[in-house]
């Protein structure tokens, strides 16, 4: 099942035999007209009815004045860029029902979230992209990748909510700043700062169902010019499921100095994990005893480190700025062998990688006309290596040896262009250099081992007008990558006799398109989008030929509307709606049943709900007490492994409801969280079997309860 494909990579994976899949698919834009809007659209669940309804009524909660930093890189107000990103601050954060950094991404449009591992560090979809999604969604924190080069999810779990500032999120957008994997859009992190001035401490504790207890402290100490803040975290919890343990810790870090003109910022950043992985169950299994696992003796661990320090300094007519970084990573994981035939895997993984981004904002007017103009350099070094053996006693003599590299040097320019007082032009461009050399040292074949060079290339255009100061409408099209991760070149069982090979596989390309209208007022806000992705060379598993492979051509394309709305003084509603189709535009593939060719043209990429909707509301019934209640509404999707969309049904629809008290008493703060409150039983990925008689399904946690206590020092 592809629970062990994200902890141990293709190796494992490729011994998934009951996970065959069918097979690609297509889509045409008119989707989006008349018809399509008329028809499917409006037969979703009434609570997709009732979403769009808000959403239309809806007028602008967010502050004008919200510094975002994704756009340019540099700090500037949202007005001053030309497509809309989303900012989640920090007092949404804290007033919201979320407990992790997912959960609070998931009440966004355009956001699909999915557990096929049962870790924490669940997967993150943009814009449709299925089984892929994170590796099509570029994360930053403050800035710094976190994607790696493995086919690993990002290390959600390192980052406590109680750490962060802000989030900010640019869906379909980042690629010319930030490079490969942006397709579905850039999520950037901006962790806690000193605030000058200031010193505090804040400790919370919180326990809840299964077993659960977290420990947090933060610490703020800052005079005018230096600061430093320091936030920990200790989270253990049986968890929902049998043989899910997980006990995990976080140190993130903030050491700055600032002057009239310059300035100097280190952070760092310590975490480990520790988790039992409790497997899939089988629908009869998710049916009998959800809560159970057939995989007892599987578990993974994590270590990992990162620093940077970043610099700048404002000269008269232009602003220079660094940042030097390091991340080191270091993965073990055992997957035991259930069927008797002797296939156990542990697996020990390290990767580290060096990174160097400076860059320039240089303003200047020409013909009359402001521009400001950004150009940078970004270059990094990734160091890999994994080894694979039956058992961790057998790592002397590993059965994969594998060592690979990858460096990457960039050059881009981003030029914005105020055409008038009320309309802003962008363009950007951005070319990459990629090298990577990848060498099975256990294996002396000469396909074990190979290199490859490629030059990709992302470019955009956007325009966005202000008809007036709260209403705007915006355009963008562009193109945009993603290379392979190592996972995906490396096949531990594809050479000719069964031995492995490394295949480098072309970069995936993107042609991207959106258009939009946002509405910003005292009371609320409103942004609407239309977009389409059309996709060449898409990087997919083929788990008919145990081999990583580039698709035929492939389409997203979707609506996304997100509002909110204050009721007088004490209540705010809040919405989001999603529709959403991923297809295969062409190509023909082996059927897994028949061992016939099938025509997916036009055919529904897997994992991706067609609707999706968020409803929700946030009281202040007395001066010091908030409630906050969310519904989400996510629609039926395909099975994985389901690409000729022939197994009989679809993954169901659900529902879940959360619900979230806060009383503060002077400096103490009292809150209780409520989860999955009607109890629905539902799961967020499954992948059907070879045969395509039945799937198997990784259930999501029950009603669960957390309650919280924090004292704060000033």
């Amino acid at each position: 099942m592809r629970d062990r494909w994200k902890h141990c990579g293709d190796a494992v994976r490729r011994l998934c035999l009951p996970c065959l899949p069918a097979f690609p698919v297509q889509f045409e834009w008119c989707g989006l007209r008349g018809r399509w809007l008329r028809g499917n659209f409006m037969q979703s669940n009434p609570i997709v009815i009732a979403a769009i309804g808000l959403a239309l009524a809806a007028q602008a909660y967010a502050q004008e004045d919200a510094v975002v930093v994704t756009g340019t890189r540099f700090p500037e107000t949202r007005l001053e860029h030309p497509i809309g990103v989303t900012v989640i601050t920090r007092a949404q954060i804290a007033n919201g029902t979320a407990t992790s950094l997912p959960e609070l991404l998931s009440r966004y449009a355009g956001i699909n979230v999915r557990n096929n591992t049962g870790s924490p560090d669940v997967a993150i979809d943009l814009r449709g992209f299925g089984a892929s999604g994170d590796q099509n969604a570029l994360v930053l924190l403050d800035g710094q990748r976190l994607n790696d080069i493995e086919l690993t999810p990002v290390r959600w779990s390192a980052i406590p909510l109680d750490a962060i500032e802000r989030v900010e999120i640019q869906r379909g957008g980042g690629a010319v700043l930030y490079g490969g994997g942006a397709t579905g859009g850039t999520i950037n992190i901006i962790t806690r700062s000193p605030i000058a001035g200031a010193k505090s401490a804040d400790v919370s504790l919180s326990q809840g169902s299964y077993n659960t207890n977290e420990l947090q402290a933060a610490f703020n100490l800052a005079g005018n010019d230096t600061g430093f803040s320091l936030s920990a975290n200790q989270h253990d919890s049986d968890n929902y499921r049998v043989n899910n343990r997980l006990e995990q810790g976080s140190l993130i870090g903030d050491l700055r100095w600032t002057g009239d003109r310059a300035g100097l910022v280190f952070k760092f950043g310590l975490d480990n994990q520790s988790l039992r992985l409790p497997g899939a169950r089988s629908a009869a299994q998710f049916e009998s005893d959800p809560r159970g696992t057939a995989t007892p003796n599987d578990y993974s661990a994590r270590d990992g480190t990162q620093a940077t320090l970043s610099g700048r300094y404002a000269f008269d007519a232009a602003e220079f700025a660094v940042d030097l970084s390091y991340r080191d990573t270091k993965r073990i994981g055992f997957f035991d062998d259930y069927s008797g035939f002797g296939f156990s895997t542990f697996t020990d993984t390290h990767a580290k990688v060096w990174s160097l981004t400076p860059r320039l904002k240089l303003p200047y007017r020409m013909l009359g006309r402001d521009n400001v103009l950004i150009f940078g350099i970004d270059a990094d070094a990734w160091d890999y290596r994994g080894l694979r053996a039956a058992r961790f006693e057998l790592l002397g003599a590993p059965q994969v040896d594998l060592a690979a590299t990858q460096k990457d040097r960039a050059y881009y320019a981003q030029n914005h262009i105020a055409v008038s007082a009320a309309t802003k032009l962008t363009l950007g461009a951005r070319l990459q250099q990629v090298e990577i050399a990848a060498n099975d040292r256990a294996n002396p074949a000469g396909y074990a081992n190979a290199t490859q060079q490629r030059s990709p290339r992302a470019w955009e255009l956007a325009l966005r007008h202000n008809f007036d100061a709260a209403l705007a409408l915006y355009g963008k099209l562009g193109a945009s990558y993603r290379v392979a991760t190592v996972d995906e070149i490396y096949n531990q069982f594809g050479g000719p006799v069964f031995d492995s090979i490394v295949t480098p596989l072309e970069p995936q390309t993107s042609r991207d398109y959106e258009i939009g209208l946002e509405y910003r007022g005292v009371t609320g806000r409103l942004r609407a989008s239309l977009y389409r992705m059309d996709l060449r060379n898409e990087i997919h598993f083929n788990a008919l030929t145990f081999t990583n492979m580039n698709l035929s051509p492939t389409r997203r394309e979707g609506l996304e509307l997100e509002g909110s709305r204050k009721l007088g003084e004490r209540v705010e509603l809040f919405a989001s709606y999603t529709r959403a189709r991923a297809v295969f535009r062409e190509g023909v593939y082996v059927d897994a049943l028949t061992g016939g060719s099938v025509d997916l043209a036009g055919k529904n990429v897997p994992l991706v709900p067609r609707n999706s909707a968020k409803l929700g509301l946030n009281w202040r019934p007395a001066e010091k007490t908030r409630l906050s209640a969310a519904i989400a509404y996510v629609g039926k999707q395909y099975f994985d492994n389901d690409q000729a969309n022939t197994y009989p049904g679809q993954m169901p629809s659900f529902v879940t409801v959360d619900a979230r008290l806060i009383r503060a008493f002077g400096p103490w703060t009292i809150s209780a969280a409520a989860n999955n409150l009607t109890d629905k039983k539902y799961y967020t990925y499954a992948i059907r079997n070879a045969a395509g008689t039945s799937f198997n399904a990784y259930p999501m946690a029950g009603r669960n309860f957390l309650l919280s206590a924090a004292y704060r020092w000033k």
